[in-house]
């Protein structure tokens, strides 16, 4: 019984490390196209690294509290919404751009993300 409780909890160590794993690259990602296509220099640039992370944090627990129904998918766009308008407002401080520029780049990482 230990063995088999020790393997499930090995098997669901290893499962959430990949999706850390995972998530990590596409923040690399997006923070280096960002970079690029704004010419942020290394400040801007860690800035939007730790902006990033905070924010796939927040939208993974909003996301895990749909899955528990702590969030219902009535109040899920409300909460969404508040969740992106906070990145979005720091991102586009970071830029020096408004949101209506920075829309064809959320929509390009938005596809390329996809396949990362």
């Amino acid at each position: 019984m230990k063995k088999i409780i020790v393997a499930l909890l090995m098997v669901i160590s290893i499962g959430a490390v990949a999706q850390n794993k995972s998530q990590e690259k596409k923040i690399k990602y997006f923070v280096e196209a960002a970079t690029k296509e704004f010419s942020l220099d290394a400040k801007q640039s860690k800035e939007l690294l730790d902006a990033r992370s905070a924010y796939i944090i927040v939208f993974m627990a909003v996301q895990e509290q749909l899955k528990s129904g702590k969030v219902s998918q009535e109040d899920k766009p409300k909460k969404m919404n508040e969740v992106n308008k906070k990145f979005n407002d720091v991102f586009s401080r970071i830029t020096d751009k408004p949101l209506s520029e920075l829309q064809p780049f959320f929509g390009r990482m938005r596809e390329e993300l996809q396949n990362i």
